[in-house]
């Protein structure tokens, strides 16, 4: 009899993974499929985006509205950040928040030059080869500038893109004033409405050193001592001689000069930036003359009148007050336009944007 034991093993369990796993070739036509339909998903979710606006017939998503948002988004974030970060949930005067009133002037604003391009194209409306020169060169910059890379970048933006929209604005630019040529608007009537005096500027420059200084103890700014004012009067006053003959007071100062300050500046007869006993300095001067050093708010300066005439506040109020005249008189006719194709916004769909959030980098 043999003595040998035998090694009495229990029946061997087999994993769930190997009883499932019985055809490989299979197993990886179901990953490959999974796999592809994983994929195809993602780039279902990327391509397929929900038409936002409708105008006859013309669907619009998000991303063909893009460069309206981009520019309301850019103008009210350039607020915002002098706002500390604040400004975009305030609330405006009529008790809507600033996110919604951008919101609001975007839609406005892809509404109008897409309802306008869409009726200047049925008035036979085509861009001139100059216009299409124009739109080549804004897009060239738009594309080139350092300022837009993000956005570029996260937009998606194209040549072939901003082509379309910027070559649609400048259609409905033409468009639009070819309207308002034909409308009753007296612009010499308007102009009389606006009085030179009110506007009429005063371009200089001038050189100053503060009569004031921050406290090392408090951090506050307190007035110079009278021992540091005479420093300081003596100081701007060394520049007096070669400031009369100079040419170029924007290069007058050296560099290693710290106290005594250029500053070319403007104001017209409205304008409440100066103290009166410098604006009463300024307004008397000639064209080209020189100040003596005088004091002003604690201030020491010496002024050149540039132009004691400017006509350029005025032309641009003048423009302005044209321009309201002609907004208000084209406003019942863009309705009368916006009245022929039918509009639909998807608020549901909308109601998913954040201003802010949307464009910007």
């Amino acid at each position: 009899m043999n003595s040998s034991k035998k090694e009495i093993k229990g029946p061997k369990k087999e994993s769930k993974f190997k009883k499932e796993v019985k055809n490989p070739v299979l197993w990886i036509v179901i990953c490959a499929v999974l796999v592809a339909a994983l994929i195809g998903g993602v780039a279902f979710d990327q391509l397929y985006k929900r038409v936002v606006l409708t105008v006859s017939g013309d669907k619009f998503n998000m991303a063909d509205l893009s460069y309206y948002f981009y520019q309301t988004e850019s103008q009210y974030d350039y607020i915002n950040q002098l706002y500390g970060g604040t400004y975009w949930d305030q609330t405006n005067d009529s008790g809507v928040s600033n996110r919604e009133a951008a919101k609001q002037q975007a839609l406005a604003s892809a509404l109008y030059t897409e309802v306008m391009y869409k009726d200047a194209l049925a008035n036979n409306y085509s861009l001139t080869d100059n216009e299409k020169k124009t739109v080549a060169t804004d897009v060239s910059s738009f594309l080139d500038s350092a300022a837009n890379k993000k956005a570029i970048k996260k937009n998606h933006y194209t040549k072939k893109y901003l082509t379309n929209i910027m070559g649609k604005a400048a259609l409905v630019a033409r468009y639009r004033k070819d309207i308002v040529d034909k409308l009753d608007i007296d612009d010499d009537a308007i102009k009389k409405t606006i009085n030179y005096d009110d506007y009429r500027r005063y371009d200089f420059e001038y050189l100053y050193i503060s009569g004031k200084k921050t406290d090392d103890d408090s951090g506050k700014e307190v007035d110079l001592t009278d021992t540091e004012k005479a420093a300081a009067f003596d100081k701007i006053n060394s520049y007096y001689e070669t400031a009369k003959t100079s040419n170029d007071w924007s290069k007058l100062l050296p560099d290693t000069e710290k106290d005594v300050q250029y500053v070319k500046n403007n104001f017209n007869s409205k304008s409440t930036n100066f103290d009166e006993d410098f604006r009463t300095k300024v307004m008397a001067m000639d064209n080209d003359e020189v100040s003596d050093v005088f004091e002003s708010g604690g201030s020491y300066y010496i002024i050149r009148m540039i132009d004691n005439n400017s006509s350029e506040d005025y032309d641009s109020a003048v423009s302005q007050a044209i321009s309201n005249a002609e907004d208000e008189a084209f406003s019942p006719k863009y309705q009368e336009i916006a009245a022929k194709y039918k509009i639909k916004f998807n608020e549901k769909e909308l109601n998913k944007y954040t201003m802010g959030e949307i464009t910007l980098p």
